[in-house]
């Protein structure tokens, strides 16, 4: 069988993994992955996903290669449609499982049973913010020179590296407790403002 052929068989095989794995990149917060370990999250991914393939549709796959028959001296690749899209449908449920798993912290299951002690998502920044920032919006951002910023909370870093917020009806808050409003629709606290905490308020 020629080169071409075999490693064209390996992309089919590797192309639902990667996809799967390039979804779940997309969509979860997750944390930083080399080179080699999305390359193993895509093989085990790809495995996972013709495995249920292969169970739907009693060992078939979306395509059979054709040995050659004389005077051809190739073998060709004859793709099945119906089954292609039964592979990317499969390969779509497997990527929104895995976000799910890990946006909604998959871990408590393990948590409840005392396997381990840690959630799903990067850092407790994205712990306290996925889980409180659904509920509380109204947040005091103290930064480490002593002022305070009182506001909405709206948007934020996916990283605790990165250590951003952005705030609208945003207002100063000076010594005595008084509010100062701050022009415009908001404000934008990055890491070059040195946060030293965020409060978050009953709204």
């Amino acid at each position: 069988m020629p080169t071409s052929l075999i490693a064209l068989q390996i992309l089919l095989i590797l192309l639902p993994g990667f996809a799967a794995a390039y979804i779940l990149q997309l969509l979860a917060l997750r944390g930083t992955q080399t080179d080699f370990d999305k390359a193993v999250e895509a093989c085990l991914y790809s495995i996972l996903i013709y495995a249920a393939f292969v169970l739907f549709t009693h060992g078939a796959l979306p395509f059979d290669i054709v040995p050659a028959k004389p005077p051809a001296t190739d073998a060709t690749i004859v793709w099945h449609p119906n089954k292609l899209i039964g592979l990317a449908v499969i390969t779509l449920a497997f990527s929104l499982a895995g976000v799910a798993y890990i946006n909604l912290d998959g871990n408590w299951i393990f948590r409840k049973l005392k396997l381990t002690e840690r959630t799903t998502r990067r850092s407790i920044w994205n712990d306290i913010f996925q889980k409180e920032a659904k509920t509380v919006q109204v947040v005091q951002v103290e930064l480490s020179d002593g002022r305070s910023i009182l506001g909405v909370l709206t948007y934020y870093s996916d990283s605790a590296d990165d250590c951003s917020v952005y705030i609208e009806q945003a207002s100063w808050v000076d010594d005595t407790g008084a509010t100062i409003p701050i022009p415009g629709p908001g404000i934008l606290l990055t890491k070059n403002a040195n946060i030293s905490s965020i409060s978050l308020l009953d709204n």
